[in-house]
């Protein structure tokens, strides 16, 4: 009899930037111009909060039944990284980006071609360098019987703000979905994955609602860590290749790039997922000012969640605090992650 969860191997791939780079600067420095907008190319997108240790303290913790964790980078590496571990692998962008994208500074095109990286895992885990796994999670959270597992979260499609770039490209990515799949009929073949217990009642309802529609609007992002298969990729780059040729090559995001939802919103469109509550374990924060920083020190220390996400949106007066607030950060991680974890160098 099969167990009720069997997984393959599960990789975890998280890209990293060391903004404080003095030669990432220099080349970057050349493509500035290229630039279409402000937001993509400040230093608050690239401000580097020095908390990476704790994410590997985290990550050998909490998911020990990670197989390996593929660290994407520019080619800087944190001073104090133990390359030798067995189950990290450094992924220059060299190493799997082809050469006609690079250099960028889209992390859209980072993540858009993942599925090329060698070796990696048919299942793995999509991070960012500011989601901390600070509580025990199990594989199947991420995972059941090698399908992934989401929240499917039906939206209407509002612009928000339109300085804001991932509106534009959550809106291009469902133009793109909508092309293949769409509502009605084909949403009520999966019906179960629309309408489920675990996203609660009053989400189930709006769900309902907007799975008759013929075109799909908008789903959630929960901005948490995101299970995927790299045949995935793989299907979507098959589909459109021009499209995501065309947006591979912005060295920084446009209004007009697609970015790794497209590959999550259309397996809600297929049906290809496991129904799950991710805010079960899961949370999003955002920090502008002090109040918000000791709100999130108090979550980190209390392990509010097994995963917090904390998204840095300072700036003006509070960009200049940023040395404080992160002393902030580092005592509060300290607390519950102070033994140094194996992807530490001795050494230092």
């Amino acid at each position: 009899m099969r167990k009720s969860n069997v997984n393959d191997k599960i990789d975890i791939v998280v890209p990293w930037v060391d903004g404080n780079d003095r030669a990432w600067k220099l080349e970057k420095k050349k493509y500035d111009g290229l630039s279409t907008d402000s937001s993509c190319n400040s230093e608050q997108r690239f401000r580097d909060w020095d908390l990476m240790r704790y994410w590997f303290r985290g990550i050998e913790k909490n998911l020990p039944w990670v197989n390996k964790i593929y660290f994407v980078t520019w080619g800087h590496l944190p001073e104090w990284l133990n390359t030798d571990n067995e189950k990290l692998v450094v992924v220059n962008h060299k190493d799997y980006i082809p050469e006609e994208y690079l250099p960028t500074y889209n992390s859209n095109t980072i993540e858009l071609n993942i599925h090329r990286i060698k070796d990696l895992s048919e299942n793995f885990i999509l991070f960012n360098d500011d989601l901390f796994v600070i509580d025990r999670l199990r594989e199947d959270a991420f995972f059941k019987n090698n399908i992934p597992c989401d929240m499917l979260l039906a939206k209407t499609m509002v612009n928000y703000d339109r300085r804001a770039l991932v509106w534009h490209i959550a809106f291009n990515d469902m133009g793109v979905v909508n092309k293949y799949c769409h509502g009605g009929s084909n949403a009520l073949k999966h019906f179960g994955k629309w309408v489920n217990i675990k996203y609660g009642f009053r989400n189930s309802v709006e769900n309902m609602l907007r799975m008759t529609g013929y075109r799909l609007s908008a789903f959630y992002d929960s901005h948490l860590p995101i299970a995927y298969k790299k045949s995935s990729f793989e299907k979507i780059w098959e589909r459109e290749h021009d499209y995501l040729d065309e947006v591979c090559r912005n060295r920084f995001r446009t209004p007009l790039d697609l970015n790794q939802w497209l590959v999550r919103y259309t397996r809600f469109a297929e049906g290809s997922f496991v129904p799950s509550d991710v805010f079960r374990w899961g949370k999003y924060y955002e920090f502008s000012d002090e109040g918000s920083l000791e709100t999130i020190c108090g979550a980190i220390q209390s392990k509010e969640r097994a995963c917090l996400v904390l998204n840095d949106t300072l700036s003006g007066e509070n960009a200049g605090n940023f040395e404080r607030y992160k002393r902030m950060l580092e005592r509060a991680f300290e607390k519950i992650l102070p033994e140094q974890s194996s992807f530490e160098s001795c050494a230092i």
